[in-house]
């Protein structure tokens, strides 16, 4: 039914009951009274979990619809030790029976809070105290989130996950150890080394919050720019507590379908304006690009300012080289600024190279072929590798072209045979 989900924070941030709520939304009403009373039953495990009321309401946020999650318990200790919140989401885990990707989901978030406060305060993970984080509605968040997932199916392999960017607000935020600027640093901490942009703004409150956070990440893969391609299928909205003037306090969670048809991967691609160069070097950048895990590199032939030559360097890329084909790019083109562009692509999952026997005056010769399937496995291209025809015109003292020509004629009667003999 669905297949992609965009959980969009762009605008009012995340936090763990925006998040729970808009999947609940999503939800039938069946599965959010069976989330409530879960919930509530988890009081069962945790003895220090008191909850005293937990509904899902619909109201309104600037006039838009959401659901929001009502939550009121007994605090019974101000702050506790990371490791006994911990203890308390895996022990509700068990306690409900969730699936291991479910309770992987609820661990992973929590762990991942622990592990920030004990960086930010230089303390150990199974010392550190929680303040801010530390009460039932961080549980009920977390599991509260782990088990709508489950209901809705969004653990399964087939289902890709990915954010916008991530609003954090501005301004200051209070709590038990003073006052700092927003985004705090349990935040920041939680992103670093992640594939997510933040963004500041727009409004001087804290928009993002460690729970929301820890939730994301452990969620999708990465933020993007823009929304990827599919049918949006269903829309869940999720409330935030505060109501602001200037935008919505509302969290959305797109469902949506994607195309089946072809395989699907994002893509980093690094763009240049060069002026004032030789073709030699931007020969030279391009072959040391490619020697370093470029995917592929192209130069663009344009008219600059003042009405000067000038070229686009574009280099396609997996994220884990980027860096170092960013240095590549200043050192050796002299570029001062290059431009960063995360894409989404969708590609033929059905590419083989192939060795072909290529049989050509009396001689026999081995010609790797690359062949490219649709998604229903037919062939629907055939390319020769370069080198190995150019090899072959050599030894045979001929023409590139007829080389090339001769060996697309084997290669393609060859697998002309296979298809007709796979199909029968």
């Amino acid at each position: 039914m669905y297949n992609r989900v965009v959980i969009d924070c762009q605008t009012a941030g995340i936090s763990g009951d925006m998040l729970l709520s808009s999947l609940a939304d999503l939800a039938t009403q069946e599965s959010r009274r069976k989330v409530i009373d879960c919930l509530y039953s988890c009081q069962d495990a945790v003895g220090w979990l008191r909850i005293k009321d937990l509904e899902f309401k619909q109201v309104s946020r600037s006039g838009f619809r959401a659901l929001q999650l009502s939550i009121s318990y007994e605090q019974v200790e101000e702050e506790r030790r990371g490791v006994e919140v911990y203890d308390a989401v895996a022990r509700c885990c068990k306690h409900l029976s969730l699936s291991e990707k479910a309770k992987d989901f609820a661990l992973k978030s929590m762990e991942e809070i622990v592990k920030a406060e004990a960086t930010i305060h230089m303390e150990d993970i199974s010392t550190v105290h929680l303040h801010e984080v530390s009460s039932a509605d961080t549980i009920v968040d977390i599991v509260g989130t782990a088990l709508v997932l489950q209901e809705l199916n969004l653990f399964n392999d087939s289902v890709e996950i990915y954010a916008t960017k991530v609003a954090v607000g501005g301004g200051y935020v209070s709590f038990s150890h003073g006052m700092v600027s927003n985004p705090a640093s349990a935040i920041l901490e939680i992103f670093k080394g992640k594939r997510f942009i933040l963004l500041g703004g727009p409004v001087e409150h804290e928009l993002t919050t460690p729970t929301g956070a820890a939730m994301l990440v452990n969620l999708a893969r990465c933020s993007l720019d823009f929304y990827p391609a599919f049918e949006c299928v269903n829309v869940g909205y999720g409330a935030g507590m505060q109501e602001f003037t200037s935008i919505p306090n509302v969290l959305k969670v797109v469902l949506g379908k994607a195309s089946e048809s072809y395989a699907r991967d994002t893509i980093i691609m690094l763009e240049t304006n060069l002026d004032d160069v030789e073709g030699e070097l931007i020969a030279g950048v391009v072959d040391r690009l490619m020697s370093n895990g470029a995917r592929d590199a192209s130069v663009i032939q344009v008219i600059g300012k003042k009405g000067r030559p000038s070229y686009i360097l574009r280099v396609l890329c997996d994220r884990d080289v980027m860096s170092n084909l960013l240095s590549i790019m200043f050192r050796e083109s002299g570029t001062l600024g290059i431009r960063v562009q995360e894409y989404d692509r969708y590609i033929l999952a059905g590419r083989d190279v192939l060795d072909v026997p290529v049989r050509i005056k009396d001689r026999e010769f081995k010609i790797r072929a690359k062949v490219v399937r649709d998604s229903n496995g037919r062939i629907i291209h055939v390319k020769a590798e370069y080198d190995d025809v150019a090899s072959m015109a050599d030894m045979l003292g001929i023409p590139y072209r007829v080389a090339y020509m001769m060996a697309y004629k084997s290669i393609s009667s060859m697998l002309v045979d296979v298809e007709d003999s796979s199909s029968n």
